[in-house]
């Protein structure tokens, strides 16, 4: 009992020090990014912190999987450091005695990882997605500043609104284009900035009139439109669309589609490699003190990045169909869960010698 709850005890507080500093950076560099995606008004000022709020429920599953990683590899080596494995290698325990309590442990948190990858981070993916378009319809400031040129990154596009009215809808809208050495103007009466549904930017116009032409040429194409959209800048194409990673497990599961079969593989290995790593951290924490440490930390952060790498390759190839959908990710699995079994017994020889 003592045995048991004396790691326990350790291994509990060292993982709320190490989420509590885990989610504050996710936490920094989500707000750092938000910021500045509402500075060029591609999220609307007021939703900052709610876009952070739901993201954070987002990253939880893995931030979850890393902590206990962490805590247990952090643990593991104090005790080899302080040399109390030798203690309680004397008192008749073995490394495998130390499996029964970091599973206590770490079996309530997979579980939690299982229900927020699951079911959690999909609702809170949909329900930010909505809310970014929502307050985004109710923005009144926009990339497009009134009364004022804007140029486009690619130096391919001009744009200008007179002002701004109600519903972030602008008055007297100008944009030039360039593509393919065509010079186009779109004038139009009314216009305004859009969120699509995979992030991207669009910019909607009203009773409107463009001019083509190729420079040099006295020919033009006039075209008139009541209402046209113009994409202002793509969202960068992710393997699983933002649809895709807003859908529900259960939704996944009846759908014949390869990126949904993909998306449902990784989340199911979000838990299992959790549980995984989370054993494996018990034998990588051992180390010669005289030797040090570096070593094995090193190879324990390669191992536990190496795996979550291969998760993602594996999900593009599910995707991409060069892995079938019935195998998924299973032998990435069944191969990590080798590498631990093997751990375990070459630290065991290295202890009996």
């Amino acid at each position: 009992m003592l045995f048991r709850k004396s790691l326990i005890h350790e291994l509990s507080w060292v993982a709320i020090a190490v989420f509590t500093v885990m989610l504050l950076l996710v936490m920094t560099t989500q707000i750092v990014r938000f910021l500045g995606q509402a500075a060029i008004g591609a999220l609307a000022s007021g939703a900052v912190w709610a876009m952070m709020g739901f993201t954070s429920i987002r990253y939880l599953p893995i931030l979850f999987s890393l902590m206990l990683f962490a805590a247990v590899l952090s643990v593991m080596m104090r005790l080899w450091r302080d040399n109390e494995m030798v203690i309680w290698f004397a008192s008749g325990r073995s490394i495998k005695s130390f499996i029964p309590p970091i599973l206590e442990f770490a079996i309530p948190i997979v579980v939690l990882i299982a229900v927020l990858a699951l079911f959690v981070s999909p609702w809170a993916m949909k329900k930010g997605d909505e809310f970014r378009r929502e307050s985004m319809s109710r923005q009144e400031v926009t990339q497009v500043a009134p009364g004022v040129f804007r140029e486009s990154r690619g130096s391919d596009r001009v744009y200008f609104v007179e002002n701004f009215g109600d519903n972030a809808a602008g008055s007297n809208v100008f944009v030039q284009l360039k593509r393919d050495n065509k010079i186009s103007v779109i004038l139009a009466k009314r216009g305004g900035l859009t969120l699509g549904p995979e992030g991207e930017r669009w910019l909607w116009l009203g009773d409107g009139r463009t001019y083509s032409s190729v420079p040099g040429t006295q020919e033009y194409e006039v075209l008139n439109f009541k209402k046209a959209n113009l994409l202002v800048e793509s969202n960068e194409r992710t393997v699983t669309s933002t649809s895709t990673r807003a859908t529900q497990s259960q939704d996944l599961w009846g759908s014949d589609e390869l990126e949904h079969h993909a998306e449902l593989a990784w989340r199911i290995a979000l838990p299992i490699s959790a549980l995984i790593l989370t054993l494996a951290a018990l034998p990588l924490a051992f180390f010669n003190p005289r030797g040090g440490r570096a070593f094995n930390l090193l190879f324990a952060a390669f191992l536990y990045f190496f795996y979550y790498n291969c998760i993602n390759l594996f999900q593009v190839w599910i995707a991409t169909g060069k892995i079938p959908v019935w195998l998924g990710m299973w032998p990435l699995h069944g191969a990590a869960i080798a590498l631990t079994v093997w751990l375990y017994r070459w630290r065991g020889r290295v202890r009996a010698r």
